[in-house]
């Protein structure tokens, strides 16, 4: 998505607007106010000396971040007006911190180099989640609130273009066009015994129509009859691909269908509607990022890759519908 010096300029300014604005409808939207830099840092930005590679960043790929003055006082503001409700927004806070690990995980996976520094300044306001001291709570909430947000952002900005993700714990397909969503649907993954891998990958071959195979014997477990679909993008090269299922009811996508009876042998199973958008729109070479999705620690998740930096799966074998 890789966002020119004016359009990084354009999100900072409104991100500032957006301060004021929005933390005084603090409860209304429960901390979902979103900080903006230093004067300094906009100024410089503005004059030319500082040339972000990413909303908030600066050349040497270091974060510009939000002076912690605006956070504290963001955080007194949720203590006053909380109301003695400081534990049930903490909820919102927890909720906070497990998007902006995943996201932070997506961009750890596309090797985005701004993620070293933001994603340690999400865990460092995390832990303060856990504080029984109201004013290390609310400035754990409104922190994992500002940064998560600031993390999907500079996704957006400075990702591919074009990209595909994968959430395995929500089993939810996201598409996005230049930070826009195109499609939004849940998905069916690999079943437990044949994961679909974990990684970013691209789309490297399509089909339509397309006869699936069964790579194992009959008498196997994991057999199937050759099986039709109508449109399917391969993202490896060992059978795993994005394709209609027109036996899967619509009802049965979404979570936990991973380990259902529709359950894939590795593929995303995605509903005719979604596929019919998703497979003419996705070009070979888009990306598609899939990911844990539970709302670990990026190290966490990242220990669950399972396919190298070119995108090939680390561990043999075929996989299948």
């Amino acid at each position: 998505m890789h966002a020119s010096g004016n359009v990084i300029l354009q999100w900072l300014a409104a991100a500032e607007t957006d301060l004021r604005a929005r933390w005084r409808g603090l409860l209304a939207v429960i901390v979902a106010a979103t900080v903006a830099i230093t004067t300094q840092t906009a100024s410089a930005v503005a004059r030319g000396s500082i040339q972000p590679a990413a909303p908030g960043m600066t050349a040497a790929g270091t974060p510009a971040i939000a002076p912690e003055a605006a956070l504290n006082d963001a955080a007194r503001s949720l203590l006053t007006q909380s109301s003695g409700r400081l534990q049930a927004l903490a909820g919102a806070g927890r909720s906070a911190l497990a998007r902006g690990r995943d996201e932070a995980t997506v961009a750890d996976f596309l090797r985005l180099r701004w993620i070293g520094r933001l994603d340690p300044t999400l865990e460092r306001y995390g832990r303060l989640l856990a504080s029984p001291d109201p004013k290390a709570l609310a400035l754990g909430i409104v922190g994992v609130q500002h940064y998560s947000e600031l993390i999907h952002k500079a996704l957006l900005q400075d990702g591919p273009d074009r990209i595909i993700l994968v959430s395995l714990q929500a089993q939810r397909l996201v598409a996005y066009d230049h930070g826009r969503v195109i499609v939004d649907t849940a998905v069916t993954t690999g079943r437990s015994a044949l994961p679909t891998d974990v990684g970013a990958m691209h789309v490297v071959k399509k089909d339509s129509p397309w006869t699936m195979q069964s790579p194992w014997p009959k008498g196997s477990p994991y057999w199937y009859p050759d099986t039709q679909v109508q449109m399917v993008a391969w993202f490896t090269g060992t059978g795993e691909g994005l394709h209609d299922a027109a036996w899967e009811p619509l009802s049965a996508y979404g979570p936990g269908s991973q380990d259902g009876p529709f359950a894939s042998h590795g593929c995303i199973h995605v509903p005719p509607a979604s596929e019919a958008i998703l497979f003419p729109w996705a070009t070979i070479g888009t990306p598609v990022v899939i990911y844990p999705g539970d709302g670990t620690p990026v190290a966490e998740q990242a220990a669950q890759r399972s396919v190298d930096a070119s995108g090939n799966p680390i561990v043999s074998g075929v996989r299948g519908d």
